[in-house]
């Protein structure tokens, strides 16, 4: 039963942007990148508040999500609440997974998102409590104080390892060019 209260065009960017974030939810379920980024524009600008990046395209989008994907064994997203308008919407989200150490998470956050008429993410912005995460997935996933280059160097059953250290260190390397008032 449709509710009286909403208009059909609202229904119907509402369903689009719905869809998007599913998209987003299956693809890290099933750590697929390219599912992932191609529910994103080619120029997404995509801001991750907390660990203070500040990403533009899918190919920074690819190295930031690559990074967890090799990072974690387990990963998942669900929305546990939003608010829909044309265009953009707001999410409060809850990530969860398993890093290759076997430490478990489970981390709730916000998306504030711009979405292109056809439901591909133009704009994302997001905030989440770094302090949320156990300490041990935070080093394994190279967020707390190990430094990166010490990240993954024991052998990792799934192989996994080395690509998130080569992760690390391009985003590293592509930080080192971007401006102080640009990183966050």
């Amino acid at each position: 039963m449709s509710d009286p209260c909403v208009s059909r065009s609202e229904s119907s960017y509402r369903d689009v942007q719905e869809a998007a974030f599913r998209r987003v939810c299956d693809a890290m379920g099933s750590h697929d990148l390219d599912a992932l980024v191609s529910v994103y524009t080619e120029d997404v600008h995509f801001v991750d508040k907390t660990l203070r990046w500040d990403l533009h395209g899918r190919d920074e989008l690819r190295d930031h999500f690559g990074l967890w994907f090799a990072a974690t064994s387990r990963l998942g997203m669900s929305a546990l609440d939003r608010v829909h308008a044309a265009g953009r919407a707001a999410f409060l989200w809850r990530t969860f997974g398993t890093v290759l150490s076997g430490q478990r998470f489970d981390v709730p956050g916000t998306s504030l998102f711009t979405f292109t008429a056809a439901g591909q993410i133009s704009h994302e912005t997001v905030q989440w409590n770094l302090a949320d995460l156990p300490d041990q997935a935070a080093r394994d996933m190279g967020l707390r104080p190990a430094a990166a280059s010490e990240l993954f160097v024991a052998p990792v059953a799934n192989g996994r390892g080395t690509e998130a250290a080569r992760l690390v260190e391009r985003h590293r390397a592509r930080r080192k060019g971007i401006p102080e008032h640009h990183q966050g």
